[in-house]
């Protein structure tokens, strides 16, 4: 049981959703390296940055707390939020910095679409996707398209480049990746770094259906992405 006044898992991710994210995002402008994932200690609120970079100039990792954080200015960018690590710690990875990302799973598709949710609240973000898994008949920002090869994924693009590709159980699985275990474990790989999830977000078929058919019936009043939080 929660303890009063002990921040939870689920108080984070609002928190991140509500600025967090926007915040976390200005963290690397200027950056001599480009972040490419955070840490955010639930218990404690310190954020730890992960840049791209694992060696030489600007590969240092950056520890600060919560309140020392940029105003929130501008958008969240590519960040998700993929799960919380076995150490308790919510983990954000900023697909802008890993734009060859890759999941790997029993049902890829689950945790994919919790990525899309997040990407979406960026009015900025459009997503092409070949899963008709993951396509919403909400608009154009989410649409399904033909991409050659035998590899469902889909692609991000804020107006920044380059796109990012999150590739779902391709042949063979780059160096940025998220391994996710039937339990809903997951082992998350930037690179060289490494984290161990406890639990990796997704979205089963059932919720999808009901959260699709919120989305398009928010198209037909003219408000297309009133997306709810995942």
């Amino acid at each position: 049981m929660t303890e009063p006044g002990e921040v939870t898992f689920a108080d984070t991710v609002r928190w991140l959703h509500d600025e967090g994210l926007v915040r976390l995002a200005a963290v690397g402008v200027g950056a001599p390296s480009p972040i490419a994932a955070f840490t955010i200690e639930i218990a404690t609120g310190t954020v730890t940055a992960f840049p791209a970079a694992t060696v030489g100039v600007g590969s240092d990792v950056l520890e600060l707390a919560a309140d020392d954080l940029p105003e929130p200015s501008g958008t969240a960018g590519r960040l998700v939020i993929v799960g919380v690590t076995m150490t308790d710690s919510v983990l954000v990875v900023n697909l802008a910095a890993c734009p060859a990302m890759s999941i790997t799973a029993d049902h890829p598709e689950r945790t994919a679409r919790a990525w899309v949710l997040q990407l979406l609240l960026n009015s900025e973000v459009s997503i092409t996707t070949n899963s008709a898994a993951l396509a919403i008949e909400a608009g154009d920002r989410l649409r399904q398209a033909f991409i050659p090869g035998g590899t469902k994924l889909f692609s991000v693009d804020d107006r920044h480049p380059p796109v990012a590709t999150v590739s779902m159980n391709p042949a063979v699985a780059g160096e940025d990746r998220l391994d996710v275990i039937g339990d809903g474990t997951a082992d998350m790989y930037l690179g060289t770094r490494f984290w161990q999830l406890g639990h990796a977000l997704d979205v089963a078929d059932a919720r999808w259906e009901a959260l699709t058919e919120q989305l398009e019936s928010a198209v037909a009043e003219d408000d297309p992405y009133s997306t709810p939080r995942i």
